[in-house]
């Protein structure tokens, strides 16, 4: 599940937060939130509700950043 990455590197600005400071407030290891931030691996529900909490997300934010439909669209091959 891709995340977009432009709009939670945006939040964290906002929130003045860092990598490190995400990783201290998440409880998540640095590398997990660099990962996540780098859409080198999907974060799990747990991650998710952390930095949910850790942003002070929106729902809307946490679905924009999370569960974008345009994240999630595939092709579909036509037969």
């Amino acid at each position: 599940m891709p995340v977009n990455t432009n709009l939670l590197k945006s939040k964290m600005a906002i929130n003045g937060m860092n990598i490190d400071d995400l990783s201290g407030e998440t409880g998540l290891h640095r590398d997990t939130i660099s990962n996540i931030i780098n859409n080198k691996t999907a974060p799990s529900y747990s991650a998710i509700n952390a930095i949910f909490y850790a942003l002070h997300l929106t729902p809307e934010e946490g679905k924009d950043i999370f569960f974008s439909s345009d994240l999630r669209k595939k092709k579909v091959l036509k037969t």
